[in-house]
């Protein structure tokens, strides 16, 4: 263990690699069916075969929290109440999250990034974007987040330059005076790119400020073009919920997204997926940021995958485990089930509201199936229409500007449908979300107007 690690602390990542993937391999990979057994034994013995209608990665059994491995803790690192990054069960957890993520994204390379999904975000940008030119598709708050990363890292220089493709308002469909919202048309925005030749496209898979969804013919189109032009095509999952995105298919590059939506998990960290295409491109430029390096991140995932253990900054490791537990359960769903289940749930509730009269910001044919938002009743600003929700027992989230050239002063509300106890129960999930919206319409005024039967 300490050769390994000794090895891993002096390494190289900018030239070395290879250099501690043969130093981690002499790590016996025997190590990961001890912890394995390990886990069984505690769990009374049991030993559970997931079953997975997509599966082609093997199955894996939960590794209980109160297995911390072989070895008295005496590490200058944890405590005896912490899981060690050095320990067996730890390595399990790595190699089997790092397993499920290429499978469930159909990817080639993944990093897992202490912190929040934005630190995945920042990673990717530092590692693709510097002293590059390169364009954002931005559909609301939280894709204007990009922006604001650029700008922190110095004027000029992450990225050299950016442009910015906002989302245009079109008249609601529903005859109301509210606007809703379309992303950048996508022939202009591949026009855009041709013109351009960026080396790298931003766009969020799910906006989580207006609800809006890019639909997968409109991120392979961008995507093709900007891979004609050399460039890496970019997309921010974390509110994907469990619409999983294609890399392969959909000609996707990273995909950075979090535990704590779709799967259901703690947040505790960013879960960066990589395409060969970027994981090149990354060996070709350096790092500008040390504790959010994705290349000194995407080295650690190498050290577990050798059968070894990697240090670059403390990790969560119990919370890890945590992820890696819903994991199981999330298998037993079924991950198509959980895509489907999504989509259904999203309908529901979107009709559901939508048949009380009130306005959805994204236009038909890109409505998020997880995230909800929809101008608010005449009248109630933001805070006062979320607190209406938490008197009925919810808690929503409140609308938020959206950077994307809107009309000042609009007011709507935000609803979240993530994770495996909505999904699992759909018809009580909606129920609960129609008696508290019943009661919030009703004490703000708004009248729904019946239509008249022939």
């Amino acid at each position: 263990y300490i050769l390994a690690w000794y090895s891993f602390c002096n390494i190289n990542f900018c030239r070395d690699q290879n250099m501690f993937r043969t130093a981690a391999s002499a790590l016996s990979k025997r190590q990961t069916s001890s912890a394995l057994r390990s886990a069984a034994r505690l769990n009374g013995g049991a030993t559970k075969n997931i079953a997975r209608s997509s599966s082609t990665t093997t199955p894996y059994e939960i590794v209980p929290a109160g297995e911390h491995g072989d070895f008295k803790e005496y590490s200058v690192i944890f405590t005896n109440r912490s899981l060690n990054l050095m320990a067996k069960p730890f390595q399990t957890v790595m190699t089997d999250l790092n397993g499920l993520l290429k499978e469930t994204y159909n990817a080639d390379k993944v990093a897992i990034i202490p912190g929040s999904g934005t630190f995945g975000m920042e990673a990717v940008a530092r590692q693709f974007a510097t002293d590059e030119h390169v364009m954002v598709i931005r559909n609301g708050w939280f894709s204007f987040r990009w922006t604001e990363i650029f700008d922190m890292g110095g004027e000029n220089k992450m990225p050299k330059s950016h442009t910015v493709l906002k989302a245009k308002s079109q008249p609601a469909v529903d005859g109301s005076d509210h606007l809703q919202f379309a992303p950048y048309p996508v022939d202009e925005v591949v026009k855009r790119i041709y013109e351009e030749k960026p080396a790298a496209v931003f766009a969020p898979h799910v906006e989580t400020s207006t609800g809006m969804i890019l639909p997968d013919d409109y991120i392979k189109k961008v995507a093709d073009a900007v891979h004609d032009v050399g460039g890496l095509f970019l997309l921010d999952c974390v509110a994907s919920g469990t619409v999983w995105a294609d890399m392969k298919k959909l000609g996707i590059d990273s995909i950075m997204t979090a535990p704590q939506k779709g799967w259901t998990g703690p947040a505790c960290a960013a879960l960066v997926m990589l395409s060969d295409r970027a994981v090149q491109k990354m060996k070709e430029k350096e790092e500008t940021s040390f504790s959010i390096s994705l290349k000194r991140w995407s080295a650690i995932m190498d050290a577990y995958e050798a059968g070894g253990f990697g240090y670059h900054t403390t990790m969560p490791t119990d919370a890890l485990r945590d992820f890696h537990q819903v994991t199981v359960e999330t298998m037993k769903f079924g991950m198509p089930e959980l895509k489907e289940a999504q989509i259904n749930l999203g309908d529901a509730a979107r009709g559901l509201i939508d048949s009380k009269g009130l306005t959805s910001v994204a236009a038909p044919g890109f409505q998020a199936p997880g995230v909800l938002v929809y101008h608010s009743p005449a009248g109630v600003d933001n805070p006062t229409m979320m607190n209406r929700f938490k008197d009925e027992g919810l808690q929503i989230a409140m609308g938020v500007p959206w950077r994307i050239d809107e009309p000042h002063g609009l007011n709507t509300f935000r609803i979240g449908l993530f994770g495996l106890d909505k999904m699992g129960d759909i018809p009580s999930t909606v129920d609960t979300l129609e008696t508290a919206l019943n009661s919030v319409l009703d004490v703000s005024g708004h009248k729904v107007e019946k239509e008249e039967i022939a």
